[in-house]
């Protein structure tokens, strides 16, 4: 994912500047690294579901795991630099989404790490704070908000240039969703700190506060995202919509550039 998510960071950093990526040597070699490292970090997965040699957790499990941090901070900071040497710049929808999406790896990344600590794993591992802090914020607010900045940016692109319906919408939509994932994610990770399991069911409602606040949270979430669509498709308007499952009344030929003679 962490690949993914930075190759499309340096992309979208490029099309939104109309600069190149800053240190752009550097950048594609912390991918390179990062794919070796993805490669020999499952071991912290397994610190305390399963035996595995004392070596392989201290090396797969917390010294390669550590590169996380070195690989995905260049990555970080390769992208912030090269929107930095553009300024001024207009905070545009996708912009605004770009560092939702920087930040939400900011806080999951560093929250990973810490898990992959042996004696704090004891403790965390199991917990509703794997879910929350790492995982939860890592995927609703890192990824998705950096899938929502494609999505804004490319836009206008492929339909033509349409103009959004509603920059209200888009500004709800980005608060919501920035809000809702990270108290997602915070209301979850209190209840792992205090022991709160996963995959375990408490009849007393030991948890109820914690879990109604994260479910508050996610219903934000979910408001957001029909915000955003309602945005879209009332952009593109119901025969736009329609016209997306209807087959193209242009021939291929006609779309493809002429043939050099």
């Amino acid at each position: 994912v962490l690949i993914f998510v930075a190759g499309t960071w340096y992309l979208l950093a490029m099309m939104i500047t109309g600069r190149k990526i800053f240190m752009q040597n550097i950048a594609r070699a912390a991918l390179l690294v990062e794919l070796i490292v993805s490669w020999t970090v499952w071991s912290h997965h397994l610190l305390s579901d399963q035996a595995q040699p004392g070596w392989l957790k201290i090396v797969s499990g917390e010294l390669v795991t550590a590169f996380e941090l070195i690989t995905q901070g260049l990555a970080f900071f390769v992208t912030l630099a090269t929107l930095w040497l553009a300024r001024p710049l207009k905070m545009t929808n996708e912009l605004k989404f770009l560092l939702g999406g920087l930040l939400g790896f900011g806080l999951a990344v560093p929250a990973g790490i810490m898990q992959a600590d042996i004696g704090l794993n004891r403790i965390l591992h199991n917990t509703q704070w794997i879910m929350g802090p790492h995982v939860h914020v890592a995927i609703l607010v890192g990824l998705t908000m950096t899938l929502y900045a494609a999505v804004y940016l490319l836009f206008p692109i492929i339909t033509n240039g349409a103009k959004l319906y509603s920059q209200k919408l888009a500004n709800f939509h980005f608060w919501a969703h920035l809000i809702g994932g990270i108290g997602m994610g915070a209301f979850m990770g209190m209840a792992g700190l205090n022991g709160m399991l996963r995959r375990t069911i408490y009849y007393e409602g030991e948890f109820n506060l914690y879990m109604i606040l994260a479910g508050i949270c996610g219903g934000l979430l979910l408001i957001s995202f029909l915000a955003f669509l309602y945005n879209i498709i009332m952009s593109i308007g119901i025969n736009g919509l329609i016209g997306i499952f209807r087959p193209s009344p242009n021939k291929t030929k006609d779309l493809l550039p002429a043939e050099a003679e």
